[in-house]
This record gives structure tokens, sequence and C-alpha cells, in this order.
């Protein structure tokens, strides 16, 4: 069934999938980026591939088909500035039968490292035309074509990817990226840390980010941030630092703002924290 046809774009639904043709950049934003589909992607010329702040992964020549991972925010450019492009996008975002599922839960590593893959298999490219050519008749699919050509994929991917060092796609943070995340912020603690920055360092798009981010801390990084600010500042403060030089070295937006903060943390304001901290460490002398 159409959703859309234009003279540039056509749009189609079955089920879980969605199958858009493009003849001619640049893309419209609600083609790309999908943030939670896997994308079957052929151009009809070579496309640069990129991520976060216009990090560039890699390039697909025309008529390659590659597999797009989740959660990475791509944007698709020309490889070369005179040269338009176009291309057949199939999104898919489950529920997956099996072995599909499987083929896509456990990828290669060098997928995941790359953010995607191009697939060099002349049977899928096959697969491939001859399914979106039937997603985009006039009568669409049906039910069991639809299945039939996931199971095919799913079994043409496991193929594939049999003797790669495979591993399960990291629906979280792993401990190597978290951390490097958490020195950032420490390090640049007094300055804005904003999200799509971690996010880019992360590899992923900025929604995605903070739902990783939260499961791997129990917390958003704005709370986290503002936390490790406040625990800063005792120390700051218990150090003889003047409580509005304080808010100003913490990035807080100003000496009330940071009052606030720290009074809700631990039920005083800073001012009243430092001259308890002076007197315990230079205690009156009794006459």
């Amino acid at each position: 069934m159409s959703e859309s046809d234009t003279k540039n774009l056509q749009t189609f639904t079955s089920g879980p999938l969605r199958l858009a043709i493009l003849k001619r950049d640049p893309v419209p934003s609600k083609i790309l980026p999908a943030r939670d589909s896997w994308i079957l992607l052929q151009p009809t010329h070579a496309v640069r591939v990129c991520t976060g702040e216009d990090r560039e992964e890699g390039v697909i020549r025309s008529g390659d088909l590659a597999l797009l991972l989740p959660g990475f925010g791509h944007t698709l450019k020309r490889h070369h500035p005179g040269a338009h492009f176009g291309f057949t996008a199939l999104f898919l975002e489950g529920p997956f039968p099996e072995p599909l599922l499987s083929a896509l839960q456990s990828p290669p590593r060098k997928w995941q490292e790359a953010s995607f893959a191009v697939l060099r298999s002349l049977s899928l490219k096959q697969l491939f035309s001859i399914f979106t050519q039937e997603l985009a008749h006039p009568d669409g699919v049906q039910l069991m074509t639809r299945e039939l050509f996931l199971i095919l994929l799913g079994a043409e991917l496991a193929r594939l990817t049999e003797k790669e060092d495979r591993g399960r796609f990291p629906y979280r943070l792993n401990r190597s990226t978290l951390q490097l995340v958490l020195d950032h912020m420490e390090t640049q603690i007094g300055s804005k840390n904003s999200v799509p920055e971690l996010a880019t360092m992360a590899r992923c798009t900025p929604d995605h980010f903070i739902r990783l981010f939260r499961e791997a801390t129990g917390t958003t990084p704005h709370q986290y941030l503002i936390e490790r600010r406040l625990q800063r500042a005792v120390t700051l403060l218990a150090s003889g630092e003047r409580p509005s030089d304080v808010a100003k070295i913490l990035g807080f937006y100003d000496a009330s703002a940071f009052t606030r903060a720290f009074k809700r943390r631990f039920g005083v304001p800073p001012s009243e924290y430092a001259q308890e901290a002076f007197d315990r460490q230079f205690p009156k002398k009794k006459d």
C-alpha cells in the first residue's frame, strides 16, 4: 500500500516493513535517519555514510546492498559533490522471525564498529530486488510472501556471517564506552557537556544515548552531571573557595541556581556548609 507517491519519493508499508524509493537527493528528514530500524539500502550512485557530528563511516558504491544498524543516526551524503544519488531503502522494524532475529541480535563485531555493512551476496541482492518490486506493486504483498522474505533474508545473513566474530548487538553501553563518556564529563565538569556531544562519543543518537545512559547508571546525563558537580562543590567549599566562585567553576547558571541545587541535595545552603567546614578546620580557642 503506497503512503506517498510523488515524482521524487515513494513510500510503501507492509506490516513491520517500510519501503522508500528516492529518485534524487537531498534525503527528506522523514526518511533518514531512523533511530530504531535496521535498513537495507541500495543507492543509485555512491553515497557517504555519516553519523553524529558528520563522522564519516564509509562509502556504499552504486548498486551495492548495505545493512545499516539502528541507533547510530545515519545520514547519507554525496560521495562526489556533483553526483546526485537516489536509493531504494527497506526499513525493518520487527518483530522478526527466526533465523532473522538471531542474525540481527548477533551481527559481526566489524559491522557494529562500522555501524553498517555492505552485503557481498548476489542471492541477497536478487532477493531484495524481487521483494521491493513486489512491495511497490499496486496490490502490495501478501503476509506469507512477506514472512518468506524475512526468513530467507535471515538465512542468507546467517550464511554470510557464519565464520565472522559475532557478538550481541550493543543495546547497552559497553564498559569502555561508558567510562570514556564519564571521564569526559569529569574532566569537563564545568562545561556544558551537551547530550549530542556525548552521544557522538558513544556513536548513537541523542535520544538513544539518554536511554542507554539511564540503563547503565540509573539516572540521566543531566542528573548525573549535577550530582558530580555538587559532590565536587563539597570539596571546593571545604578547601576555602567562596560559594560564588564555586558556582562559576562548576558551570552553574548563577550563584542562586547553585544555592538551590546544593540546599536541595544537602539540606543546607553552601554558605552555611562553607562556614561549618571552616569552623571544623579552625576551631575557636577557648578562653
